[in-house]
């Protein structure tokens, strides 16, 4: 009796869980997606000015030292600003249509690129 008991208790999860789930999961999410959704337009440029900022920091750290090293967090530090750049760009152009998610991952994996070159270049 007490083997059957255990394949009812997961049954029963894997039956009427996802139904309970799956009518709003995640709706306790939705003030706070709305309260971001709110302050995008001024975050973005905030983001720009900061990895502007961090590339200008990197430059001057490699024109210091000369080491690769720094040329590739600063190249990093780069693409973060151009890719924040467009989507500050996209703003005034086009809202939420110029920069697509395609062309942000090729960013992010130039970024990771440089950043992985950083750390593992000798």
């Amino acid at each position: 009796m007490d083997s059957k008991i255990r394949w009812i208790v997961p049954i029963a999860l894997v039956l009427f869980v996802p139904a309970a789930i799956a009518q709003a999961p995640w709706d306790f999410l939705r003030p706070a997606a709305q309260f971001a959704f709110q302050l995008d337009p001024f975050i973005k440029p905030v983001i720009f000015l900061l990895s502007i900022f961090l590339f200008a920091l990197a430059f001057l750290g490699y024109r210091k030292t000369g080491s690769k090293k720094s040329l590739f967090v600063a190249a990093a530090f780069l693409f973060f600003a151009i890719k924040w750049g467009l989507k500050v760009f996209d703003i005034f152009v086009s809202p939420g249509y110029f920069l697509s998610d395609s062309s942000e991952n090729v960013f992010e994996l130039l970024i990771f690129l440089s950043l992985f070159l950083a750390l593992f270049k000798k």
